[in-house]
């Protein structure tokens, strides 16, 4: 008889099985713990590296513009703005792109208005000329792109500062223009005070204005700049004694004093720095992130406690070059 020969087959027990699944897991979960990491430090360097860029960048055009301002325009037009304890400043600045200047004075730069007063918290319509060049005598022409038309300079959703030739030292005032509904027409929403007091020489200097809007974002003439800005702070330098140097109560709108550019005290051709503060966060939440705190900047107090959004602030204080000098 021939004897049959049983062979074992090769095979993994049940055991075996169960070992190899646990170990299997094990692997599993320590990948996907240490993608998750990988993947959130990426987006915390990728959200910090572009808040980054977005302060550098915005900071880039509003130092240039204020390194700008008061060029050709009265010493008291030069700088206006709205400080607010309770939340985000305002700023007006001088548009020198719309300066043609002729052979006029200095003093002389600024579209004249019939207005005596401007209105405090209000919308006005000022009837204003000089908006477009008079052959004779030469006059500023605000009218860059030669069309005759008054909307070349001043726009919709960018600034005007009002200041009195006659009288520097009364304040100023800024708004941002509603309509144009003609050219010698602007419809004006004050942000300012106003200029409660009469004056005899008023002109309508054009203004670049930076004003946060209810979504959070910093607007320069009503073109979203950059998302996400949790403040914007500004505080202005008043070398009142003229020495060059910051002596106390002198940094309005800082932690010494408030600033009201309707205040007949404060004279805005005394102006000579400007200091901003933008606060910007990232996008999204970091959950993992527990040290970041609110800041207080300038006279805003800041609010305590963490929301788990990282933060960057930049500082930088501007000379106004085209002040003092005259």
């Amino acid at each position: 008889m021939r004897k049959r020969v049983l062979r074992r087959r090769a095979g993994f027990t049940i055991i075996e099985l169960l070992v190899s699944v646990a170990m299997l897991g094990i692997i599993m979960v320590y990948l996907l713990r240490s993608f998750t990491v990988q993947h959130r430090t990426y987006t915390v360097v990728d959200e910090t590296t572009e808040l980054q860029q977005n302060a550098r960048a915005v900071a880039d055009l509003l130092e240039r513009d204020l390194r700008h301002a008061g060029m050709l325009v009265p010493e008291s037009g030069a700088v206006c703005g709205v400080d607010d304890t309770n939340g985000p400043d305002i700023l007006f600045v001088s548009d020198a792109d719309a300066i043609s200047p002729g052979t006029e004075k200095v003093a002389d730069f600024g579209a004249d208005t019939t207005a005596t007063t401007v209105a405090a918290s209000a919308t006005e319509t000022l009837t204003v000329d000089g908006l477009v060049a008079e052959p004779s005598p030469p006059r500023p022409a605000y009218d860059t792109d030669g069309d005759g038309v008054a909307d070349s300079d001043f726009r919709e959703g960018a600034g005007v500062i009002v200041t009195d030739l006659a009288d520097p030292d009364r304040g100023a005032a800024c708004g941002v223009v509603d309509d144009i509904p003609s050219a010698t027409e602007l419809t004006v929403i004050w942000r300012s005070e106003g200029l409660e007091a009469a004056g005899t020489d008023l002109v309508v200097i054009p203004a670049h204005v930076y004003e946060v809007n209810a979504q959070g974002a910093l607007e320069r003439d009503g073109d979203v700049l950059v998302e996400n800005v949790d403040d914007f702070q500004v505080a202005y330098f008043f070398d009142g004694d003229g020495d060059a140097l910051v002596d106390a109560n002198e940094y309005r709108g800082g932690t010494e004093v408030a600033y009201d550019a309707s205040d007949a005290a404060v004279e805005e051709d005394e102006i000579r720095e400007v200091r901003v503060n933008l606060v910007l966060r990232t996008r999204f939440e970091d959950p993992t992130w527990t040290q970041g705190v609110f800041q207080n900047l300038e006279n805003r107090t800041a609010v305590a406690g963490t929301d788990g959004f990282r933060r960057r602030i930049h500082t930088a204080s501007v000379r106004l070059r085209n002040a003092g000098n005259r």
